[in-house]
């Protein structure tokens, strides 16, 4: 299995890093890919694409961590990647992968039902965000989908819709402070 995390990544830092090695322990994946988004819909300013994904290629060095790109110009929302690697991967099978920061408006993405119903999520917690999992609009409305962790992480046959929380080991940065402090 091979756990996909998008974002704008702007900047990469070792957030990143700790979320994609701890699923790839945790959740027993095979890979890790990061796709960079063109724009995020949802932030008003970012770096251009280009400059990102070179800070991405330039800060990622794990072997099991790759770096999946999808040419476009134009912004490629999440339901709309997820149906392209698994139109284009038909053999392999992926997990989402996203921190408890993006539950807030997680209702506010494109076609976000359609999301649920085409890839198994794994929720990460993150410190000072972990709460946002009992206001999530979006989790309440599949709330019947969530799977126990043990589960979740010995069965690469968990079908969609499915998601489980993965707590534990928790890593402070986030992209945003990252900008602020600059």
């Amino acid at each position: 299995m091979i756990g996909i995390l998008g974002g704008s990544f702007d900047p990469p830092h070792d957030g990143h890093k700790f979320i994609s090695q701890y699923a790839l322990m945790r959740l027993n994946l095979q890979e890790v890919w990061w796709i960079v988004t063109f724009k995020n819909p949802l932030k008003t300013k970012s770096n251009s694409y280009a400059k990102r994904l070179k800070k991405v290629k330039k800060f990622l060095k794990h072997r099991r961590i790759k770096i999946l790109e999808i040419r476009a110009d134009k912004n490629i929302y999440a339901i709309d990647t997820i149906l392209y690697i698994k139109n284009k991967f038909k053999n392999k099978k992926f997990i989402w992968l996203m921190g408890t920061d993006n539950l807030e408006n997680l209702h506010e993405w494109k076609e976000w039902k359609k999301i649920f119903y085409n890839i198994p999520i794994a929720i990460f917690g993150r410190p000072s965000y972990s709460l946002n999992i009992t206001k999530s609009k979006a989790l309440f409305f599949f709330r019947k989908a969530r799977i126990k962790n043990i589960l979740f992480e010995k069965s690469h046959s968990i079908l969609p819709p499915s998601w489980s929380f993965i707590s534990g080991l928790k890593n402070h940065l986030s992209s945003s402070c990252i900008r602020k402090s600059k």
